[in-house]
Order: structure tokens, then C-alpha cells, then sequence
């Protein structure tokens, strides 16, 4: 029986959860006549701030600029090394590059998607200034590790939100954390990111850094949110805990359906809230092969790291990055956001189990 004639709704692989709240607070927005960056961005970046359990929030307009403001907050310059991951999105790649600080790369754990702590420790040298912790797909990383260091921390949230590690949420942990909103990510703005701190002195200089009509002579960066993302931002963030319930009722759904499958399932830490912004398996199958056959049965499967991880823009060999290799042959990100419904569910398993 072909199950693709049992469902004629193509299945996307993310879809933000927008209702009618949001459309209000948009409207309201414009009723007010103010679009630019006002109150409506300084009340999602207190929310946001004390969400996470931070002194303070800066919003920007997307998340690699984010990342961008926070290296130059703590100084970072072309003189600099920034240690991050192989196994990341491009755009932390982009935001080091932006800062001019040479990026030096490590590999990660195969078994939750994380910055290796060993791994990163071959490679820091007396030049690095920062490194970039990201908290992948929801899972956190064992971030206490890396505190000791002497070198700056970020935490990359863009995954994260609402995820917490030995009862504290991630982004309340480096000396800087960063968040998106782009419109696949787990609240949404369509653009926008944020950057977070528990020091005052660090939050006057994101700030500084921003402001164009400071009046302090030097670079400034207009990397302003809009009161219309920012709207729509504050409903979202109202929504997390729902959010986050029912990513995690559809992952238990998941894990019970493939439990007997010849594949990896996500690890989920005794002291950690894994959020499941993405459900990652691993399998033995060839991935393109196994997305191809899902497309064709309306599920959009998808290799979240595209198209490539970072060691390979840079032209590393990749027998540096074992784990980040392995990652990318064999893992995929299944359908996870609060809008699938019972019967979504029920294909998407089915469907999974048959072309496995």
C-alpha cells in the first residue's frame, strides 16, 4: 500500500506556532504609528532578560548580529582566536568573521551535538579570547566545564530557549548569551536575535555599540530590532512553556514509535530540559536517500548542518573532526513544532518506520 495516497498534507519540517495574539499585538503596533525601535523592544528585552534569569537584554535584528555585538563587547579584534565548533550553523561562523577574529574550530560529542570540553581544550591557546558554547537543538551542553578556562564564554542559544541545565536555564551561564528569532527557530520574530548579560559594564557597551546618536566618537552598528518584531516576540515568549510541553510530549511520541528502530535516539541528560527545537536520529541508512523517500511521501526530513559543517569552508581535513563527519552522514531532523497534529504524527511515524 502506497501510505503517500493516505495523505495529501505535505508535512513541513518546521512551522512557526502563529495565532491570532500575535496578528493583535502587530496591529497595535501600527495603531500606535511608532515601527522603529521603542518600548515595545526595551519590554521583550526586560521579558526576555528576566525569563532566562539575566541583569539585561540588548534585542538586535537578527541573531549573527547578535553574536557580532557580544565579540565586540569583550574587545575581540583581528589580534583574537575564537574557539567554536565544526558542527554549527554558518552563521556563527559568519558573526566571528565579522568581528575579525580568526576562528579556530573543534570537534564535538557524537552522542548529544555539543562542543567537545576535551576537544576544545586542544586548541585553545595564549590568542584565544572567546569561545562559543552553542546548546544544540535543545540538548545543553555540559557548560560548567568550561568555566575555569580564563577565556570569555558565549553561550549560543539560538536552539535553547527554555532549556536548563542542573536547574538553571542555558543563557544564564556564559558571560554573554545569544538568541534568534528567525522564523524556524523556537519563538519567532521573522528576524531578530538578542544578547544577554549579568554585567552591568558589559550591557552599557552592547548598548553603546548599538546606539548611533551616543555621543561617544567611534564605530556604531545599527543592528536595531523593530517594535513589530519586538511585538510579536513578547507574545511568543508568553507561549514558551507550551511550547516547550508540547515539543516534548511529541519527542516522547517519537521515542516510544521508534524505540525498536534500528537508530540513535536523542540523548536526554539526567540533570539537564532538553527543549527539542530539533529531533535528531541517527541512522544507518544513506540520509539523502532515506530524505528523498520521505519527500516523496509528503515528510520533509531534513540534515539541519547545510550544506556544510564549518571545518570545510575552511578547508580542514576532516579527519580533525571525526564526530562532526560521522554527524553528517548519518543524522536527520524529524518533524517537531507544537502545530503537528495527531494524524501529522501518526503519518510521520509510519512513514519514518517504512523507509528506514
Amino acid at each position: 500500500m502506497n501510505v503517500a495516497k493516505l495523505y495529501t498534507d505535505f508535512i513541513e519540517h518546521s512551522k512557526p506556532t502563529i495565532g491570532k495574539e500575535e496578528l493583535e499585538a502587530i496591529e497595535n503596533v501600527i495603531k500606535s504609528n511608532y515601527l522603529s525601535e521603542g518600548q515595545c523592544v526595551k519590554r521583550f528585552e526586560e521579558e526576555t532578560a528576566d525569563y532566562i534569569g539575566s541583569m539585561g537584554a540588548v534585542a538586535t535584528c537578527t541573531g549573527t548580529l547578535a553574536l557580532h555585538l557580544a565579540l565586540l563587547s569583550l574587545g575581540v579584534s583581528k589580534n583574537d582566536e575564537v574557539v567554536l565548533p565544526s558542527y554549527v550553523c554558518r552563521s556563527a561562523l559568519n558573526g566571528v568573521l565579522y568581528s575579525g577574529a580568526r576562528p579556530v574550530l573543534c570537534d564535538v560529542n557524537i552522542e548529544d551535538f555539543n562542543i567537545s570540553f576535551n576537544e576544545a581544550l586542544k586548541v585553545i591557546s595564549k590568542k584565544t579570547k572567546a569561545i562559543i558554547i552553542p546548546h544544540m537543538f535543545g540538548c545543553p551542553a555540559e557548560i560548567d566545564k568550561f568555566k575555569n578556562l580564563g577565556i570569555y564564554i558565549i553561550e549560543d542559544c539560538a536552539h535553547s530557549i527554555g532549556a536548563e541545565y542542573q536547574g538553571r536555564k542555558v543563557g544564564n551561564w556564559g558571560d554573554l548569551s545569544i538568541f534568534s528569532f528567525e522564523g524556524t527557530k523556537y519563538i519567532v520574530t521573522g528576524e531578530g536575535g538578542m544578547v544577554l548579560a549579568n554585567s552591568a559594564p558589559l550591557l552599557k557597551r552592547l548598548r553603546k555599540l548599538k546606539e548611533p546618536d551616543s555621543l561617544d566618537y567611534g564605530v556604531k552598528y545599527t543592528y536595531r530590532m523593530t517594535d513589530l518584531q519586538a511585538a510579536i516576540g513578547r507574545i511568543q515568549l508568553s507561549k514558551i512553556d507550551r511550547f516547550i510541553k508540547a515539543r516534548r510530549k511529541i519527542a516522547n511520541i517519537y521515542n516510544d514509535n521508534f524505540a525498536n528502530l534500528d537508530v540513535v535516539l536523542p540523548l536526554e541528560k539526567p540533570d539537564s530540559l532538553h527543549v527539542f527545537h530539533r529531533y535528531m536520529i541517527k541512522i544507518k541508512n544513506d540520509i539523502d536517500t532515506f530524505m528523498e523517500k520521505c519527500c516523496k511521501k509528503m515528510v520533509k526530513i531534513k540534515q539541519p548542518v547545510k550544506p556544510y559543517p564549518l571545518h570545510r569552508y575552511l578547508n580542514l581535513s576532516g579527519k580533525r573532526f571525526p564526530n562532526t563527519e560521522y554527524i553528517m552522514k548519518r543524522a536527520v531532523s524529524v518533524p517537531i513544532y507544537p502545530l503537528l497534529t495527531e494524524k501529522d504524527l501518526k503519518y510521520i511515524t509510519e512513514t519514518v518506520k517504512k523507509e528506514l
